[in-house]
């Protein structure tokens, strides 16, 4: 069924993965082990195929693609079968994780970028303690935090569209979480690393003190300002 396949072929074949991965779990963890690569190439392969520039259709369909690509992601994140992803070996757990980055930060479309960020939390809320897989926290700082900051910083991230503000809040929440995660160490991070480069010391107190609020809401909403303000 992956052979030679196209974008059409991929967005109604990966819906039913998602509810037979959803509806039996741990059941299919070892067909999941197997199938996840090719399909994965399979995905990338038809999103990497050149198309005419103006090709509204085809830009359309490669949209539609990543989405449900990330949508598998989320469906495997999300039913506890991570391992899946961890035991695809360090090169293409690698692969992975850029491409969730990529689609956070570098697609216009914020329908994708949430699903995203929600993969991203659930990596690190499974992941992003002292016993998560080596490296990972190394990821959380080079690539996560990074994402949290570019992405909403972006001109096409439209705080006024409805679906953009919801990405936000689940980069709020990817934040929060990194923060549940690492502790003291992620404020000192951003304090003295991340954000002293380029935003002046009493905006990055101020920041710190929102993200260690208990009540997510209230991050959130300090996130929305902080960007509003940030925006050229």
């Amino acid at each position: 069924m992956l052979k030679d396949c196209e974008a059409k072929d991929l967005q109604e074949f990966i819906p039913l993965i998602n509810q037979i991965t959803a509806k039996f779990k741990i059941q299919v963890a070892p067909f999941l082990q197997q199938m996840f690569m090719p399909l994965l190439h399979a995905i990338f392969e038809v999103l990497l195929r050149p198309a005419e520039e103006n090709d509204q259709s085809a830009a359309l369909e490669k949209q539609m693609l990543r989405r449900s690509y990330f949508a598998f992601l989320q469906t495997v994140t999300g039913s506890g079968m991570s391992e899946v992803i961890a035991n695809q070996g360090a090169e293409n757990v690698e692969q992975v994780l850029i491409t969730i980055i990529q689609g956070a930060v570098e697609y216009p479309d914020p329908i994708a970028q949430k699903t995203c960020f929600i993969i991203l939390s659930k990596l690190v809320e499974l992941w992003g303690g002292k016993d998560g897989p080596v490296g990972f926290a190394d990821f959380v700082y080079k690539h996560i935090v990074p994402a949290c900051f570019l992405a909403p910083l972006k001109q096409t991230f439209d705080l006024a569209d409805a679906q953009t503000v919801l990405a936000l809040s689940e980069c709020a929440v990817t934040l929060k979480t990194i923060h549940l995660k690492r502790g003291p160490e992620c404020v000192q991070y951003l304090q003295q690393e991340y954000l002293s480069l380029q935003v002046a010391p009493e905006i990055i107190q101020e920041f710190c003190q929102a993200l260690q609020q208990p009540d997510a809401k209230v991050f959130k909403n300090y996130l929305k300002v902080f960007f509003q303000r940030a925006k050229p």
